[in-house]
């Protein structure tokens, strides 16, 4: 096992963006308490996230209540949408004019809709130009389960571009290479972790995936965020 911000390469003023189903909003929070025993951490977003509930942290609803507390380590910023219960994101300028106050931002920049398979509309995912590095992310769960209207977001796109039926690493390593969709428009340093790995069938189809993963571009790591455990090899 190795720790979580190693296996990113996670430096100092890094801005992370976060793509991809299955664990983001959960793996933006593990990284901020790691990296928050660094520097000070700015959990945001450039789409949409859960406004979060009992957070240890403080928690800005507009970019018009910020304020620059050096000594809050972890830090929620977005604008409220009323009744939602959701955070937008306070918009590429105003966001690029406070990331200074950070030494790592933290940037859930895909959208899902709590279920574990997604595929792109045109619109997502957001990546700002300012981005460092790009973290892609799905669930290992998937694996052998059916593509479903109610299982997959954007199940049209899904099932026209990577196809339909029962989900295997030929599917997913397509889905993978799609260039509008982990990593649209990104040209920096890519990862992907698959989550969710914790039962020994989840480490063989992970093992599945990793046999064929000719993609030198992007570093690929798995664990399960919910455990605490992460791997590289």
């Amino acid at each position: 096992m190795n720790k979580i911000e190693e296996i990113f390469d996670i430096q100092k003023n890094d801005i992370i963006s976060i793509t991809g189903s299955g664990g983001k909003t959960s793996l933006m929070a593990y990284l901020a308490l790691s990296l928050s025993k660094k520097g000070r951490v700015l959990m945001t977003t450039s789409t949409k996230i859960a406004l979060p509930k009992e957070a240890t942290y403080p928690t800005y609803t507009s970019i018009d209540s910020y304020t620059n507390d050096k000594s809050d380590r972890i830090v929620c910023l977005g604008e409220e949408v009323t009744g939602k219960g959701k955070l937008k994101s306070v918009g590429y300028d105003k966001l690029k004019k406070i990331i200074d106050d950070f030494d790592y931002v933290l940037i859930e920049a895909d959208g899902c809709r709590n279920l574990p398979l997604k595929f792109w509309y045109d619109y997502e995912p957001v990546i700002y130009d300012f981005t460092t590095k790009v973290i892609g992310i799905f669930p290992i769960k998937i694996m052998g389960c059916e593509v479903k209207d109610d299982f997959t977001y954007n199940y049209q796109g899904f099932s026209k571009n990577i196809g339909t039926g029962i989900i295997d690493s030929k599917m997913i390593r397509k889905l993978i290479a799609y260039e509008k969709g982990f990593y649209k428009g990104f040209d920096g340093n890519k990862y992907l972790f698959i989550n969710q790995v914790e039962s020994d069938r989840d480490f063989v189809n992970v093992r599945k995936l990793r046999e064929d993963f000719d993609f030198p571009d992007i570093k690929l790591s798995y664990g399960s965020i919910k455990e605490g455990k992460f791997y590289e090899n």
